[in-house]
């Protein structure tokens, strides 16, 4: 029998586990100016069964997959729920469905239909009961031909989103390759555990950015921030020394707050700004067609935003702050002081059987930050859709259960988000503000270029 190198075997399981895984500002309302947009008048058809659905659909993508897939899913699920409703009845431009017209259908039919199916055959479920909540939807819907028409166009929604959706890419770009090690100072190179010796060395999805087609935008590099700051720079010299200081796991100086809104807000950024908006729109009279188009619009406008950071990511292949500090007095920069010893705050991935094997950082590029993009994206749409940032949301977390957060500004809540990866130690200030930066950009592209309202 062929002998396996354990170490190698040893890696691949472990970067396969993380991809599976995977005081406030004073942010004032002036800075909305690259956000605000018109505002959408409040509908006041039931919204109950795509709230249900999408409720349903994070629960479903919470589970194993790397961020970017989920939120490609989640923009599938939601781009299908919307057609199929404006199958039905066209108020806003569809994305895949395109031709089909069944005035007399049920709606509360089509979206259950539309996001089952998506659900299933993309063979998402696990063992989840989505079948027994399909059954339990239709159900609600008295029998006779409108339930009937209802539930096929919201299959053809979900085969139409499927079909178009076939050929970009996705398996490619989501595929782990081998690749080596930057060698320069600022160059990337793999975090623990996989740079350790034997280990292969790790460089997570870096084929997502150049080979995911895009939702909506032209190209994945549309929006690609300027480069990251030089080692030898002084602004690096300052981010360098407030991660190293506010990011580290011991002999820190974060505040209790600071600390709290890192784990509070490193939770997957799909899951935690669905929850966000779903918290806005239970203070809103939102229809079924709205509240489909917010979804599609918020989670697609996400998709877009991280196919484009990831773009931005491996083109500069910046390294993490673990490989900076930890290499710190070997830089060339003399005004940084390294700590080899030195680990974030926040471990990605833990191996509780094994903490040697724990993945501190995600094994990807640093700059810049896909999680500040994340939130720049939902935080445009957030903020066009409604006219303003000024709401007022209780936020709960599933990284820190139990503990309420209250966000009277969108503006607000989407810098804590970036903030965040400063106070978990995962990257430097430049690039989480520069990922917000890009996510705004997107988000208001997205917004501005796909379901508009009919014409």
């Amino acid at each position: 029998m062929k002998k396996i190198n354990v170490s190698v075997f040893a890696a691949c399981l472990l970067v396969t586990a993380w991809l599976q895984s995977c005081s406030k500002p004073d942010v004032s309302d002036k800075e909305s100016a690259g956000y605000v947009g018109k505002f959408d008048d409040p509908g006041f058809a039931s919204n109950d069964m795509v709230m249900y659905w999408n409720e349903k659909a994070a629960t479903v993508l919470t589970g194993p997959n790397t961020p970017p897939a989920q939120a490609r899913y989640f923009a599938m699920i939601q781009i299908a729920v919307h057609d199929a409703l404006n199958s039905i009845k066209p108020k806003y431009e569809r994305f895949a469905l395109l031709n089909e017209r069944e005035q007399f259908a049920s709606p509360d039919a089509a979206v259950a239909s539309a996001a089952y199916h998506v659900i299933t055959k993309l063979n998402l479920q696990r063992s989840l009961p989505v079948l027994a909540w399909y059954n339990e939807s239709l159900a609600t819907i008295a029998d006779g031909n409108q339930k009937e028409l209802g539930k096929q166009v919201g299959e053809a929604a979900a085969d139409a989103i499927i079909l178009k959706r076939s050929t970009d890419n996705f398996s490619i770009a989501n595929q782990q390759l081998p690749a080596p090690d930057g060698v320069l100072p600022g160059a990337y190179r793999s975090t623990l555990p996989f740079s350790n010796v034997g280990m292969p060395k790790i460089k997570a999805l870096q084929q997502w950015g150049t080979k995911m087609a895009t939702f909506v935008l032209d190209n994945s590099a549309q929006f690609r921030p300027s480069a990251p700051d030089p080692v030898s720079s002084a602004a690096y010299v300052n981010d360098y020394n407030e991660v190293k200081s506010k990011g580290g796991m011991m002999n820190h100086t974060r505040t209790a707050n600071e600390t709290e809104i890192g784990v509070f807000w490193v939770e997957r950024s799909s899951i935690g700004w669905n929850r966000y908006t779903r918290n806005i729109i239970a203070s809103k009279k939102l229809d079924a067609w709205k509240t489909a188009r917010l979804f599609a619009l918020l989670h697609t406008a996400m998709t877009d935003g991280v196919t484009a950071c990831f773009e931005a990511k491996y083109y500069y292949s910046y390294w993490r702050p673990e490989t900076a500090v930890r290499l710190g007095d070997d830089d060339g920069n003399p005004l940084t002081s390294g700590d080899a010893a030195w680990l974030p705050s926040y471990i990605e991935s833990p191996n509780l059987a094994n903490p040697a094997a724990n993945v501190y950082t995600p094994p990807i590029a640093e700059y810049p930050s896909a999680h500040a993009n994340f939130g720049g994206a939902a935080a445009a749409v957030l903020i066009r859709f409604f006219g303003t940032a000024n709401i007022s949301v209780s936020q709960t977390s599933g990284t820190l259960p139990g503990v309420t957060r209250t966000y009277k500004s969108i503006l607000v809540a989407a810098r804590d988000n970036s903030l965040s990866r400063i106070y978990v130690g995962f990257h430097f200030r430049k690039a989480v503000l520069e990922g917000e930066v890009q996510g705004i950009n997107v988000g208001n592209y997205v917004y501005d270029h796909s379901f508009r309202p009919a014409d």
